[in-house]
């Protein structure tokens, strides 16, 4: 008995030096592994670099996801946005769209939610990257997605007037509704497609440009030279137009002249019966009659030369269409040993 207690005192201070040996070992790694954890965080590009940052971006994703929780998604969107130029991480990918997705903005929803799942920075937790991955799958019912060719490769492609926004793969994604794509290039009969998106299919779109034909590229050019020079000449229906308005004109004048004319022949019948009165008569107003005929005479020649004036501008203002093109001729000649040789085009 006294053998097996001397035995056991020597055993328990060696279990006791293992021990403490053992914990003493656990503390300095659980120590520098703590070190080495914190060291990590504060290189990392994508943290806050310090309290003040990180506070304000904690801030910014309680206010989105209190915006969020009411609907405001619009509101919590802009604030998920803003957190996300603090620091871009998987959980402000997600923010955004989760937010984008309930705005019905399909095409945005998919890019960010995929963001979130590949984004190793703030990553996701399980139950977080199947809600994502779940709304990610019902998100793609609501977009199309399209492989374009274009040709020329350097023809320029606008959808909606604007320039189109390619993935990473090269691929282009739309959302439900319809949409003008369209493609031109110089030297090249621009083309347009419009494009009707019902989700959830992939297509190949191939849109090829054809040369301008020749005979319309010289027909635009020479349309193009000619314009100045069609404008210039007066177009034959205004003139015409002048030029009947001066003879109507002439013709109500020689009415009147024809009219005064009658007048005066009546006055001068009746200035000589008053000259040459019959047996008994005797005239009392023969200078009343005299003034009333040279009225009429000079009436008569007045508004007769008034209306032969006109009627010669209208007939010489009259323009029965466009003058006929000059001709051009050309005449070359050569000496030769029996004379001379002319030839000509005309």
């Amino acid at each position: 008995m006294q053998h097996n207690s001397r035995r056991d005192k020597q055993i328990l201070p060696s279990l006791s030096v293992r021990a403490i040996a053992i914990a003493l070992a656990a503390l300095c790694s659980t120590t520098i592994l703590d070190a080495a954890h914190a060291a990590g965080s504060l290189t990392d590009p994508w943290s806050p670099v310090d309290a003040t940052d990180e506070a304000a971006y904690r801030k910014t994703i309680n206010e989105g996801v209190t915006e969020y929780t009411a609907r405001h998604f619009e509101e919590a969107r802009s604030l998920f946005r803003r957190a996300h130029e603090m620091s871009p991480n998987a959980r402000t990918f997600r923010g955004i769209g989760m937010t984008s997705f309930e705005l019905r903005d399909y095409v945005l929803a998919v890019r960010n939610l995929s963001a979130a799942l590949r984004d190793e920075h703030k990553p996701l937790s399980a139950e977080q990257r199947k809600e994502t991955q779940d709304l990610l799958d019902r998100t793609r019912l609501f977009v199309d997605v399209y492989k374009l060719t274009v040709s020329p490769q350097d023809a320029h492609v606008t959808i909606d007037s604007r320039a189109p926004e390619f993935e990473s793969d090269g691929t282009l994604l739309l959302g439900f509704g319809v949409h003008t794509m369209e493609a031109s290039a110089q030297g090249m009969t621009a083309r347009s497609l419009v494009i009707n998106v019902r989700g959830g299919e992939r297509k190949d779109i191939s849109l090829s440009l054809e040369r301008v034909p020749l005979a319309s590229a010289r027909s635009v050019d020479v349309g193009a030279a000619q314009t100045g020079a069609a404008k210039k000449p007066t177009p034959a229906s205004s003139s015409n137009r002048a030029a009947a308005a001066w003879l109507w004109a002439s013709g109500g004048t020689a009415l009147l002249a024809a009219g005064a004319g009658i007048y005066w022949a009546m006055q001068n019948s009746e200035l000589k019966s008053c000259r040459n009165p019959s047996a008994g008569l005797r005239c009392t107003d023969e200078s009343a009659i005299a003034t009333q005929r040279n009225v009429g005479l000079g009436a008569t020649v007045g508004t007769g030369a008034a209306a032969l004036t006109m009627a010669i501008i209208g007939i010489l203002s009259w323009n029965s269409g466009q003058p006929p093109a000059s001709k051009h001729s050309a005449m070359d000649c050569t000496v030769g040993p029996f004379g001379v040789t002319c030839a000509g085009s005309f």
